[in-house]
């Protein structure tokens, strides 16, 4: 059985490592397709706050052995997400690794777990929680999981979940304002961005706001106050953010 993860990158220097550390000792390969123009969204003419070279040295951290860095230029998210079955087509599991989401222990032993069920679905979506500028605030409700895990010899094409036995952890809005300023200028929904408030400014940028969160707008996207290690690895414990009050 092979075992495979990617990351689909252009941005996250903040989570990289800790992504890739919460899978790597569980896949045969690990690959990052990187851009230096994102694929997500709206492209514009600014530079990305972080470089290649930043996020290469990052990816090293592991060895180029299980490791492979490979750079492109892909029109579309789906495109570049889709170009990892060039790269292993014979994978039997392949990880939906993004630069910002960790993975509960457990949570990748369900996943690889899965794999056993013959009949079971070609992709699975994974159980979320979105921390929001701490380690100890997160919207724990958000009913949306998105895909993270799929079995490319299935023949069964549906859509399952996983076991609510550990999390993914999205780190998206517990980076540097920086980047999540970036984020915004380059997202995939600019068009459906909220208007009612100056998001980054009045919302993200708000310590005090806990309700309303979501950029385009979610009754679920609501932070409270939360023991990160309910949802971390305990190798985040030492995280440069891991006991900060807010991150700035």
């Amino acid at each position: 059985m092979k075992i495979i993860a990617y990351t689909a990158l252009h941005y996250g220097k903040d989570y990289l490592e800790s992504a890739m550390q919460s899978v790597i000792d569980c896949v045969d390969e690990f690959h990052i397709l990187y851009t230096s123009q994102g694929s997500h969204g709206t492209r514009i003419m600014a530079p990305c706050p972080e470089t290649a070279d930043e996020l290469f040295e990052i990816a090293g951290t592991f060895g180029w052995g299980k490791v492979h860095w490979h750079t492109g230029a892909w029109s579309a998210e789906g495109k570049q997400r889709d170009f990892i079955h060039q790269l292993s087509p014979d994978a039997d599991i392949i990880l939906v690794v993004d630069a910002d989401e960790i993975w509960s222990p457990k949570l990748v032993d369900a996943a690889i777990g899965l794999h056993g069920d013959k009949d079971g679905p070609y992709r699975l979506r994974a159980p979320m929680v979105h921390f929001w500028r701490s380690f100890n605030r997160a919207v724990l409700h958000d009913p949306a999981f998105p895909e993270r895990v799929i079995y490319p010899k299935k023949e069964n094409k549906t859509v399952g979940g996983l076991p609510y036995v550990g999390v993914i952890s999205h780190m998206g809005y517990a980076q540097r304002p920086e980047i999540v300023e970036y984020k915004m200028k380059i997202h995939g929904h600019l068009n459906e961005l909220r208007t009612d408030v100056d998001w980054f400014q009045d919302v993200y940028m708000n310590p005090a706001r806990s309700q309303d969160l979501h950029p385009i707008g979610s009754d679920y996207w609501n932070a409270e106050a939360v023991n990160p290690w309910d949802y971390l690895p305990q190798f985040m414990m030492g995280h440069p953010y891991a006991y900060l009050e807010i991150i700035e």
